[in-house]
Order: C-alpha cells, then sequence, then structure tokens
C-alpha cells in the first residue's frame, strides 16, 4: 500500500472499466468509524488527499468537489480540456460512489485506488514498478483507445 501513492494522481484520471468495491452502506456521521467498514484502515496518504478534495468538510466528496479537483490536474505535458475533464471527472465519481448514494465517502474512494492500483499490478507482487506506471500513464493518456493493463 505505501507503494500505492506513486499512481495518486493517475488514479484520479484512471477511468477503469471494472465496478469498484462495494462498500457497506454509509452511516451519517461526518467521518465513519472504522467498524462501519469491517475496520479497515486507510492510508494516511489516501486521506490526506481526500481531506484537500473535500473543499466543505463534510466528510464526503461531491460531483462538484471531484470536478473541481480533476479540473486541477495535468495529464501528460498539458493540462486537459474542460471537456476531457468533466468526461473524466464524471467517470471516476460513478465508478466511486459505489453505493449510489450520489457521495463518495473515503472508504469509496480508498476502494476504487486499490481497485485501480491491482489493476496496473502487472506481475501481482503487490507493489506498482515503475514500468507498470509507466504503462498505466499510457492507457490514461491514450484516452482508453488501447488495452489497458491488466493486472489482478
Amino acid at each position: 500500500m505505501s507503494r500505492l501513492f506513486l499512481l495518486v494522481p493517475l488514479m484520479f484520471a484512471a477511468t477503469p472499466a471494472m465496478a469498484a468495491d462495494k462498500a457497506p452502506a454509509k452511516t451519517p456521521q461526518k467521518v465513519q468509524p472504522k467498524a462501519a467498514h469491517g475496520g479497515m484502515k486507510v492510508d494516511p496518504r489516501i486521506r490526506a488527499e481526500f481531506e484537500r478534495t473535500d473543499a466543505n468538510h463534510d466528510g464526503f466528496l461531491s460531483r462538484e468537489e471531484i470536478d473541481a479537483r480533476v479540473a486541477r490536474m495535468d495529464v501528460g505535458k498539458s493540462r486537459m480540456s474542460p471537456d476531457q475533464a468533466k468526461m473524466f471527472a464524471n467517470r471516476w465519481f460513478v465508478t466511486a460512489d459505489a453505493n449510489h448514494d450520489g457521495k463518495v465517502s473515503l472508504y469509496e474512494m480508498q476502494g476504487l485506488f486499490r481497485a485501480i492500483a491491482s489493476r496496473y499490478d502487472l506481475n501481482h507482487d503487490g507493489v506498482i514498478s515503475l514500468d507498470e506506471r509507466a504503462a498505466a500513464r499510457a492507457a490514461v493518456i491514450d484516452g482508453g483507445k488501447g488495452a489497458a493493463p491488466q493486472g489482478r
């Protein structure tokens, strides 16, 4: 998991065809207790990214917050066009919102990041190597025209 963050910027842009891991139902609290998620620990770097993206600090990511985060990203050597950013943000949100409640929890975000990392871990060693990262980046920049790397 410590190497997962080689891909954080890429993960926001990645739009996997697979569904995100199913997250349990949300509790109405701002930050959900670990017990509600089977004791799942959250990587502190995922938590930090979540908190930077959660502009209104309500403990969930809205479509607007994801749109704003993706609009600030660079992909390749240039910034995405507004239309591309909107498309990526929408696809990321739909995939991340595993329980379809119109918002993304910290645990849903971590589930998506883990699924994406697993997809790009081509040799299944639990680490995204520089070569695997380059292949994942190329697949995202290519816009899904070629075959995406398939890990687990």
